[in-house]
């Protein structure tokens, strides 16, 4: 899924009007995508239009208690991997980059 920020947001200083972004994933209805610093944070996805809707069909799809969805491809996945990757711990730091880097190249 590529989608592009609708307008700048002073809420949102690390996206950019004319940027593209890759969704990583969705947590809790949120787009994880890789921002203009080069983290992966979430993002609401009403700041958002959506230029290709299509989503890696490898993705783990659940919905949580109240709905809200949770799509990651498997290796991104765990319970709690993402607090370990902010964490700096270098089993999922590398997990990480080596999924997205695959996700991209395979993107472009």
């Amino acid at each position: 899924m590529i989608i592009k920020l609708k307008s700048k947001n002073p809420n949102y200083p690390d996206l950019s009007e004319d940027q593209t972004y890759f969704v990583i994933g969705i947590e809790a209805d949120d787009y994880r995508i890789l921002n203009d610093s080069g983290r992966p944070y979430l993002y609401p996805p009403e700041i958002f239009v959506i230029i290709d809707p299509r989503e890696p069909r490898d993705w783990i799809t659940e919905i949580g208690a109240d709905g809200e969805r949770y799509a990651y491809p498997a290796p991104l996945n765990p319970v709690g991997f993402f607090e370990d990757f902010f964490d700096q711990k270098n089993e999922q730091t590398s997990i990480f980059w080596r999924t997205v880097n695959q996700r991209l190249a395979d993107a472009a």
